[in-house]
């Protein structure tokens, strides 16, 4: 459990890393698209570079947000709820969280499917769809990693909720 724990934490944290990068990117696209259009350029495209640049932004940081426990469970409810309520109803909660996100990866692997067999590509910039939806999925099954590992974790009263 302890390699696992210590293997996620790590794709976790390459995750934060991808994110964080999407997130500089998509700020330094905005800088410069704001100053040139001030000045009275614009480049073709930047909405399109920013739309696929949102894709692993938001998603890495889903698989990151999970791992820290923040914001991915209601604590005004269950703060208040008894431990022996509270360790059982967060782990179904997590679990419940794991199957959500399956059946998401699950329609974004057949859409990626459907769409590369089509070519998929952005207008404009003719830049390839596929590779950021493969991104997308890759940080949905991190997501779904994490939540059933902090799950067990919780069964077997190792987790945030048993400290």
């Amino acid at each position: 459990m302890h390699l696992i724990g210590t293997i996620l934490g790590r794709l976790v944290g390459l995750a934060a890393v991808i994110g964080t990068l999407a997130i500089a990117a998509l700020v330094c696209l905005t800088v410069v698209t704001v100053t040139f259009r001030f000045l009275g350029i614009a480049f073709p495209g930047t909405y399109v570079l920013a739309e696929l640049l949102i894709i692993p932004a938001v998603t890495f940081a889903l698989a990151y947000t999970a791992w820290s426990g923040a914001h991915t469970r209601v604590e005004l409810l269950t703060d208040r709820l008894p431990r022996r309520v509270r360790d059982p109803l967060l782990g179904v909660m997590l679990a419940l969280g794991a199957g959500f996100w399956g059946m998401v990866a699950n329609s974004a692997i057949e859409e990626v499917l459907r769409r590369s067999a089509q070519g998929e590509s952005t207008p404009i910039l003719d830049i390839p769809v596929a590779p950021f939806r493969w991104m997308m999925i890759a940080a949905i099954v991190l997501l779904i990693a994490v939540l059933l590992y902090r799950a067990l974790e919780t069964a077997l009263g190792r987790g945030e909720a048993a400290e």
